[in-house]
């Protein structure tokens, strides 16, 4: 089937997370998500050059009380496949490429992740704020990424191979997963997100070419959203029309034994007014290193941090303020093609930014098998 286009790439990521001290509770759980991946290349089954069709259907499972969140008490959650169960279309759409994909539309249900803010390097990490910034997907109404990606328009440009431009336009007020369980209804779409994007990819002329990546890119939404401190005479928050943002990050190769095998380093931030968010401005960073035993040459280790820092306009009610850190240790094995272990420790420092909360450390197991 492949062969006319047709292809299918399930996968599953299994999670075992404990919290051995702080946080506010010392327990441990399972987190799981199973995607069965569809795509039909519409060119290579002979009906429309540059096509292509995507279908993503998820199941969350796992997550049993209590959940990760519920013993580690963190803002930026420790593990990015936490979520509630269910069963839904995560993904559904049809790409369009034109001018020898120098242009191209994608139009359906798009998770915002898999095309903005995304950090190669960051990926290889369990902790959700490694893979999106919390100053995005805190304080949007829609951040439109996992597990409820929302309906979306989205156009890239690539006028050289080194650049890419990229807009995209979400709905901006999803409606929530007690009534959208299984991503079948569209309607409350009250306001748009609306995130633009450049991307610069070069090597550096030294050491056989380093390659690196920089990104830059600002968000609106133009959804309804409260203020964080100031209310009307009768108790209510002020409402702002709108919210924006804006954020920029570098992955860069600083040393290779060849194309495959070396270490990068990463860095990403991003911020958004204090007085309409959460989170005001946050930053990452971290290095991983791909075959760093011998005769391991597939295994990546990385360490890394993550900052979000609370609004200093935050009400004192919240119990918000300063700053959570959370640092990890990771290491990802190769068992086989496409099989993979991942021991994952995690240190989260005055976790949702609570006085009151222990700072928590934290233990995890992933698996990960794609068919």
């Amino acid at each position: 089937m492949a062969s006319k286009g047709l292809t299918f790439s399930p996968y599953v990521i299994e999670d075992y997370a404990g919290v051995y001290k702080g946080g506010l509770m010392d327990n441990n759980t399972w987190l799981g998500r199973f995607d069965f991946v569809s795509e039909l290349d519409l060119e290579k089954a002979g009906l429309l050059k540059g096509g292509l069709l995507h279908l993503d259907i998820l199941n969350v499972h796992g997550g049993l009380k209590p959940t990760a969140d519920h013993m580690a008490g963190d803002l930026q959650t420790v593990s990015d496949i936490e979520a509630t169960r269910s069963t839904r279309i995560y993904e559904g759409w049809y790409q369009q490429s034109l001018f020898d994909n120098r242009f191209s539309v994608k139009f359906g249900l798009v998770d915002i992740n898999s095309e903005f803010l995304v950090s190669d390097s960051g990926n290889l990490y369990i902790n959700s704020s490694l893979n999106v910034s919390p100053s995005f997907w805190v304080n949007t109404n829609s951040d439109a990424t996992y597990p409820e990606p929302v309906p979306a328009v989205i156009l890239k440009y690539s006028p050289k191979n080194a650049f890419d431009f990229l807009a995209g336009f979400f709905q901006g007020d999803p409606l929530s997963n007690d009534v959208n369980a299984h991503s079948t209804h569209f309607g409350n779409a009250e306001g748009l997100l609306s995130i633009e994007e450049g991307q610069y990819h070069y090597k550096l002329p030294i050491d056989q070419g380093l390659a690196g990546t920089v990104k830059g890119g600002f968000w609106y939404n133009s959804g309804d959203g409260p203020d964080t401190l100031t209310f009307n005479g009768i108790g209510n928050p002020i409402i702002y029309e709108d919210n924006y943002g804006a954020y920029a990050m570098i992955d860069q190769r600083v040393f290779q034994v060849n194309e495959t095998q070396g270490l990068n380093v990463f860095f990403f931030g991003g911020g958004a007014p204090e007085g309409r968010n959460t989170v005001q401005d946050s930053i990452a960073g971290g290095l991983n290193y791909t075959g760093l035993i011998p005769r391991r040459p597939k295994d990546v280790m990385g360490i890394a941090f993550t900052n979000a820092t609370f609004s200093n306009k935050l009400p004192a009610s919240l119990d918000q303020d300063g700053s959570e850190t959370a640092y990890e240790w990771t290491y990802q094995i190769q068992i086989h093609d496409g099989v993979y272990l991942q021991p994952d420790i995690q240190y989260v420092r005055h976790p949702d930014g609570n006085d009151a909360i222990k700072n928590a450390s934290i233990f995890m197991l992933r698996s990960e098998i794609h068919f």
